[in-house]
């Protein structure tokens, strides 16, 4: 615990100094003094710093996440040619770590696929962030890079597809396609993407709305056929209690639900009838609209098992979207009240995160690094 405590305290007071690809545009904008140049320089050594404390927790550690020990034995298995589950993207790191080595070098894997999914997360915060600050502080308090931890191929994944967004807000398609095909080489579920960040893109009108909720319905109404769809593109989940139906997240419900109300309050030109070109209005109009998508699927699709793995793509844009929307706030006590409440939430995020770090199915603590233990004999070493 001791670390991922002094890890998380060291990075977010180094992301107090960072600034995101908008600030320092600002800062650097002719107007400005000598002085824009050390705060850019600072900047860019804090951000580093940042990207070097979490990649390294990620690298060093050994047996630490709940498939850790599953995916040392998949590396096992794709070395020699044998089937594994998991997408050819993962295999073909193993194997050509494997190779390269001469032995099974499974924690080099995992360093990589960390830089992957480290680096991928600070290039999204730092491209689409309003500020560096608040959008670092909700990724790291809600959780989503202890969850890498545990989840690696999929959080990978989700920080290409985080990367992609930037390129499908600037019109940057091939760049688009190539990312989301790469993650898909990790995680399949990366594909879901290509469907609906480019319906988040889209000019609302209250037809599109109709057809959501009409769709939705169907979904219900056919949900044994929808159900035997998803097994068939996860057949991983045949042999699970999932194949009876997922269990809905009233949680997700509620945090999606949560963040329409704020985008009706501050940003309701976002939802619909928002034709504006300006960079600022495209970026909210997509988040606004990928928020209310994962309101859809959380509450229409409730029993797909991978249905929380979909939503997770469209709900990462919050820790985007939020700061954006408190940011347009007038200063005074309505835009203070806003901003203690989003400390509040992050704070119980955190807190509620470490004191399940160590619960089957999370199993990040207790914290294990490959300088002080060793890994236990996996499946193929043991036979049962």
């Amino acid at each position: 615990m001791i670390v991922y405590l002094s890890m998380t305290t060291a990075v977010i007071l180094l992301s107090i100094l960072s600034l995101s690809k908008r600030e320092r545009d600002i800062l650097c904008c002719p107007a400005q003094n000598g002085m824009a140049s050390r705060k850019a320089l600072v900047s860019t050594v804090s951000t580093a710093g940042i990207f070097t404390a979490l990649f390294l927790v990620q690298a060093f550690r050994i047996n630490v996440g709940n498939d850790y020990a599953k995916y040392v034995e998949f590396m096992h298995l794709a070395r020699f040619g044998s089937y594994v589950p998991t997408e050819p993207g993962f295999n073909f790191l193993a194997w050509l770590t494997f190779r390269l080595f001469g032995y099974e070098n499974f924690l080099f894997c995992f360093a990589v696929m960390a830089l992957i999914t480290v680096a991928g997360f600070l290039f999204a915060i730092d491209r689409l962030s309003v500020s560096f600050f608040p959008g670092f502080l909700m990724f790291i308090t809600l959780g989503y890079y202890f969850q890498s931890i545990n989840t690696v191929r999929y959080y990978l994944a989700l920080a290409l597809a985080a990367c992609s967004i930037y390129y499908l807000l600037k019109r940057d398609i091939p760049r688009f396609l190539l990312l989301v095909v790469i993650a898909a080489c990790f995680h399949k579920s990366a594909l879901i993407v290509l469907l609906f960040y480019p319906a988040a893109m889209m000019v609302y009108k209250r037809w599109h709305l109709a057809i959501l909720v009409c769709t939705g319905a169907l979904g219900l109404i056919l949900r044994p056929q929808v159900l035997s769809v998803m097994l068939a593109l996860y057949p991983t989940y045949k042999e699970t209690g999932l194949a009876a139906g997922g269990e809905g997240s009233l949680m997700s419900i509620a945090r999606c639900a949560a963040v329409l109300v704020l985008a009706i309050i501050l940003d309701r030109g976002s939802i619909l009838g928002n034709r504006s070109g300006e960079d600022d209005d495209i970026s909210r109009r997509f988040y606004c609209h990928c928020n209310l998508l994962a309101l859809f699927l959380y509450v229409f699709f409730y029993y797909l098992p991978v249905v929380s793995r979909i939503g997770y793509y469209l709900t990462f844009t919050h820790i985007l979207y939020i700061p954006a929307l408190v940011s347009r706030m007038e200063p005074g006590p309505k835009k203070r009240i806003a901003t203690g409440a989003v400390l509040v939430v992050c704070a119980v995020f955190f807190l509620h995160t470490m004191m399940h770090a160590g619960d089957d199915g999370f199993r990040i603590l207790p914290y294990q690094t490959f300088f002080f233990h060793e890994m236990p004999p996996i499946l193929s070493d043991t036979g049962y």
